[in-house]
């Protein structure tokens, strides 16, 4: 964790297995994974290599066979059910491929909605959002639906809203899986600089290489285990628009 002031999460011999007997499928097979404060960190490998069952693990989506999860330093194992969930609502903010944006709520709404249900009040709640649409550039579309957004903009909207509840850990999943070349490079500075100007950590799984070139630090699974953790120092000239996008 080079340059890195603290251990957001950190996994321990992390294993997680699937049924049994002649079907049981070991899905991570001992993972031992640091992660520091402000890292942008890719973490890729071919299907079934365990990429996905990891970030559910790390999310408190899933729980593992064996092994530890710390957040902070705080063990997941040792949370009830009610605990765990709390923990995720408040200090991991999650980014899906599909954006799961609510179609009939405004951008703002959006965001705004998590921190309302988890009791703060409408005033706090939407300074937070407005805040959080102002990290993304989307202040200018926050009070537009879903429907009248591009992928693009819909995406940095559910960005604004990981960003609102002020997490540790921001855990994004294929964010750029459903967008063009030119959406996925304005979401992936944005990430990059979400990372160096304001110091967040974000882990996101992805199948695009240029994606993952564009990360500080790439992590590639293969057959449950960790089989690279490479860190790279310039990360920018990967996403420079193609003439054609001109």
């Amino acid at each position: 964790m080079d340059g890195t002031d603290a251990c957001v999460i950190e996994t321990r011999e992390l294993t997680k297995e699937f049924g049994s007997g002649d079907v049981l499928v070991k899905a991570l097979r001992g993972v031992d994974l640091k992660i520091g404060t402000g890292e942008l960190v890719a973490i890729m490998g071919p299907s079934g290599s365990g990429k996905s069952t990891l970030l559910a693990i790390l999310g408190g989506v899933d729980v593992p066979t064996s092994g530890q999860v710390l957040v902070e330093g705080v063990d997941l194992s040792e949370l009830s059910d009610d605990a765990r969930t709390l923990l995720r609502r408040r200090r991991i903010g999650f980014v899906f491929q599909s954006f799961n944006l609510l179609p009939t709520l405004t951008a703002e709404e959006n965001v705004s909605l998590p921190l309302e249900l988890d009791g703060v009040s409408a005033r706090v709640a939407g300074e937070r959002a407005c805040h959080a649409l102002e990290l993304v550039e989307m202040s200018h579309r926050r009070g537009h639906i879903p429907s009248k957004l591009s992928g693009g903009e819909q995406q940095r909207v559910a960005i604004a809203r990981a960003l609102a509840i002020e997490p540790a850990l921001v855990l994004a999943d294929e964010p750029t899986g459903n967008l063009d070349s030119r959406q996925t490079r304005r979401v992936i500075e944005l990430l990059q600089r979400l990372v160096e100007s304001e110091g967040h950590t974000i882990v996101m799984v992805t199948h695009d290489d240029e994606v993952g070139a564009a990360a500080q630090r790439l992590v590639t699974f293969r057959d449950g285990l960790i089989e690279g953790d490479e860190r790279r120092e310039d990360t920018r000239s990967t996403l420079a628009i193609r003439p054609e996008e001109n």
